[in-house]
């Protein structure tokens, strides 16, 4: 029974180690019912973090602006069901606005890494790039060969 406890032990700080792990990796995402001015420092801070690397700089603004409309509403007040319905309903937009973009930015930002081949070499190396940079490299390979097929198939005098 004495060794089991000291298992137990082990096993929840692991479990309890591994939930925190993971919630500095989930997404920042604003809720109508706690405290704003909290939100509004995580929310700065995730925007700066490697989590949201690919947020861009129009994304940026926008949800730093709404964050600035968000503390203008709220005024000396803590919470969001404290204001009147119409300051609540701005406030509820401006969530909805910083919410979309977190969430596109943090999917755009997560590391995929795969083992891949290069030419002329039978040895797979680990390639690591963002779900954003996979995507405009394949949007750009797509216009390349499309530019190209445009280019032969031109026919002067017609």
């Amino acid at each position: 029974m004495q060794r089991m406890t000291p298992m137990a032990l082990v096993l929840c700080l692991g479990l309890a180690a591994t939930a925190q792990a993971k919630s500095e990796k989930s997404e920042v995402k604003f809720d109508a019912k706690a405290p704003v001015a909290e939100q509004i420092q995580t929310v700065e801070k995730a925007i700066s973090s490697e989590n949201y690397s690919e947020i861009g700089l129009e994304d940026k603004s926008r949800v730093q602006q709404a964050l600035g409309r968000i503390k203008l509403a709220l005024g000396s007040h803590e919470r969001v069901d404290q204001l009147s319905p119409h300051d609540q309903t701005q406030i509820f937009n401006d969530q909805e606005v910083i919410n979309t973009i977190m969430t596109r930015a943090h999917a755009d930002s997560r590391m995929v890494c795969r083992r891949e081949r290069s030419t002329g070499s039978n040895m797979p190396q680990s390639v690591c790039l963002t779900v954003a940079q996979r995507r405009r490299a394949q949007e750009d390979s797509r216009k390349s060969l499309n530019d190209t097929q445009r280019f032969n198939n031109f026919k002067p005098g017609s």
